[in-house]
This record gives structure tokens, sequence and C-alpha cells, in this order.
């Protein structure tokens, strides 16, 4: 099948034809049907199992451990269909599925937990859609919980609704957003909380901490039924805000993530998915016994920031991950990386692509860059991307070793190069 589009002729051939994405819409999907080509990744139906919700009822359904949290399996009395005539008429997929949309919703979820037990020093509250972390935001509720635990309490039902009017006040007037321009209200030129949770839905969750909190993560593909995890992370966050991440996550977890990884995987792979998809997880470290709890928080059905670091260490040095979770080259040496996409310096406000990549190339004169200068033959070294950006000070690099340490020493090196750059 041909069809011409912009003066070109695309070839249906299911076998070397394909659209990759970076994450699936509706628009997409119906691009990929007139191209005439195979939608590699998640489509605009698929959608809901990416959100914070979907997420929380494929744990469910997959029996991993997970944080406590609503909506859950007794919250469906919380869940409306959304209403585009509130919003200007315009249609949106999530209006098509029930989510929490009201803020006294939510707090009557919460006010269920804090009445079944469920009383954490912290609550996170987070949009069903929200990139890098910042649709999430935080609340403490501890005075309520204190509160009701000192109470007397007859009628269940009526102190979980006066309950619900209190975490509903709180919500309006102490809900912390991650997204510093982010408030509770509309604002001029901004749109609130309030209004983004009508439109895409929230949920709440404990807040897990402990010592030695980590962010690990898991990145795989789906191919028809096969599932293949192509990385696994432990993700730099700035609070709950992703800001890069180091390859392989701790081997203490590494095996039991990879294991929840593959059983999302088959979830996603026996409801049509395909694509890529990572899953998120918070771990934390019991100081008696040193053994890790670890639970799984999201899962992004889309790329993500760890998709191009590992997708650079690929393409660069050769090879795949093996099972244990530790990616080899095609002869066998170990490869690992630290990487960021945002990193800031003023240093670099006002440079050009053309003056960073002069300094990197000119070694005999700058022993600083023969440091970090991608090395062809030994496959080590640092690797920049988002050279647009550099003008504003920013640039991302993935900073590729034989081991973790190694990979880390090359990333300091690079931010103190960065820290340094004089080239402007």
């Amino acid at each position: 099948i041909c069809r011409p589009f912009g003066g070109k002729t695309f070839e249906q051939n299911d076998d070397t034809a394909g659209m990759c994405v970076f994450t699936g819409s509706d628009s997409v999907d119906e691009l990929s049907h007139e191209l005439g080509i195979k939608l590699l990744e998640a489509s605009g139906e698929s959608l809901h199992f990416g959100t914070k919700q979907g997420s929380r009822e494929i744990f469910a359904a997959c029996d991993i451990s997970h944080p406590a949290g609503t909506p859950s399996l007794e919250d469906e009395d919380l869940l409306t269909y959304g209403d585009s005539s509130e919003h200007g008429g315009k249609a949106y997929w999530a209006y098509n599925h029930r989510y929490i949309r009201s803020s006294h919703n939510l707090a009557l979820g919460i006010a269920r937990l804090i009445v079944r037990g469920v009383r954490p020093r912290k609550w996170v509250v987070k949009l069903n859609q929200g990139f890098s972390g910042k649709g999430n935001a935080s609340i403490d509720l501890q005075h309520i919980q204190r509160r009701f635990a000192e109470c007397q309490v007859g009628d269940l039902e009526e102190a979980t609704f006066r309950l619900a009017k209190l975490i509903e006040k709180e919500l309006a007037t102490n809900l912390k957003c991650e997204d510093p321009k982010m408030t509770w209200l509309d604002t001029p030129g901004q749109v609130g909380f309030q209004t983004q949770m009508q439109r895409l839905g929230v949920i709440a969750e404990v807040f897990i901490e402990g010592e030695v909190p980590t962010s690990p993560s898991i990145q795989a593909v789906v191919e028809t039924n096969d599932v293949s995890i192509v990385s696994t992370h432990e993700q730099v966050l700035a609070g709950q805000v992703y800001s890069g991440c180091r390859n392989p996550c701790n081997p203490a977890y590494r095996a039991s993530i990879m294991e929840a990884g593959l059983k999302v995987g088959k979830f996603l792979a026996a409801h049509g998915v395909r694509g890529h998809f990572s899953v998120d997880f918070l771990a934390s470290k019991q100081p008696k016994s040193g053994s890790w709890d670890v639970y799984a928080v999201e899962v992004n059905l889309r790329q993500g920031g760890t998709t191009h670091p590992q997708a650079t260490m690929a393409l660069l040095c050769g090879g795949s991950i093996c099972s244990d979770g530790l990616f080899r080259t095609n002869d066998g040496e170990l490869r690992c990386y630290v990487a960021t996409d945002c990193h800031y310096s003023e240093n670099l406000n006002g440079c050009t692509e053309k003056s960073l990549v002069d300094a990197l190339e000119c070694t005999s004169s700058n022993p600083e860059a023969r440091k970090i200068r991608w090395n062809k033959a030994d496959r080590i070294g640092v690797v920049f991307h988002l050279f647009k950006f550099i003008s504003t000070g920013r640039i991302g690099f993935t900073a590729i070793g034989r081991t973790v340490e190694e990979s880390q020493t090359l990333f300091t090196e690079t931010v103190k190069f960065l820290d340094s750059f004089r080239g402007c």
C-alpha cells in the first residue's frame, strides 16, 4: 500500500516499516493509520495504563508491592468521568476514564485510609499525568491524624466524612506542589492543581520514607508477546523531580525490580500494549536488618529520561543487558553510565554549540577536555546532547565507563569542566 505524504511515498511493510514516537496519543494513532505505517509505541487507547491510577491497578493485578493509597478497590464510588463542557468543550482522552476528579472525593479517599489506620508522616498527591514528577505534590496531615486517633469514634461513616472536610480544607491551603509555578487555584497564565485534577484525575498515596531512600527504575520494551528488560537505573531526583540517572541500579534489589518489570510487561502485552515502558520504584533500607523494602510507584508508558542515555551507550559501545542486569559489549566488557539532561552552568550562558565542540576537540591546550572526551577505541568518555539549549546555560551529557565509579568520576570531571568553561 503506497500513500503520498509531503511529496514522498511510504510503502507499508510490517517487517521493515514502523513509527517510533516519544509517547502515544490519539493524534499519533491517526497519523500512523494515514501513513499506513505500524506504530511501535503504545497507542492512544492504552494511555490509561500509563497514568498513576492505571499504574496502581497494574500493581494490584500483578501482586507487586506498592504504597497504600486511593483510589483502591473500595473507592469505586469516588470515580467519575470527565466533563468537557467544564473546559471549553475540548475533548480529551482522560475524560473517557473514571478517576478521582474533585478535592472532596480525594479527601474522602484519604480519610478512609486514615480511619483504617494508615497514618504516614506525609502523603504524596499525584496528577494522573505528569512528566519528571512535576505533577506531584505533598501534604502533611499528621495534626489531623493525631486528633482523629485521640478522639472517641462512634459512627465510623460520620467520622470519616468529618475527617474528609478537614482534609479538603488542608488540600486547598497547604498542598505543596513540586512545580514551583503550580498553585491550587488558577492564576493568570497558569492552570491550577485543582483544575488539572478535574481534567486528568488524581491519586494520593503514602510517602515512603526510611534510611537511605532511593528511586530505582527499570526500562523495558514490549514487542508482540515478548518483554525485554533494557536497563535498570538509580534515578537522581531533586525532590520528586527527575534530573538524571545512574546505570545499573543497586544489586541489592536489582533482580527483584527486574522481576516486577517483567510482570508489568506481561500484563501490558496481554492487554495489547506495545513499545517502551518503564517502572519507577522507591526503595527504603531498614536500619536494623539492612534489608531493603521496595515499592512500585508508577508505570511510564512512553520513552523517558532514561531512554536516551541507554540508547547512546548501546549505539556507541554495542552490546546489550544480560540476565544479571549488567550491560556488556559484544566482546564481553562491562559498561555503565551516569547521565543528566538538565545540567546548568552560568558559564554556558550565551555560548554556542561550536564553542563547546571546539573546546572539546582542542585537547592539547585543554587537559580537562582530554579527561572527558569520548574515546572511540576504548568506548569510554562523555557524550553531550541538547546542544540547542547551551545558550541558555543548559546542556545534557552521558558519562560512560567500565564501572559506576568510573562513570561517576567522568561525570564529576565534566561538571568541573563546564563550570569553569571560558570558551564563549
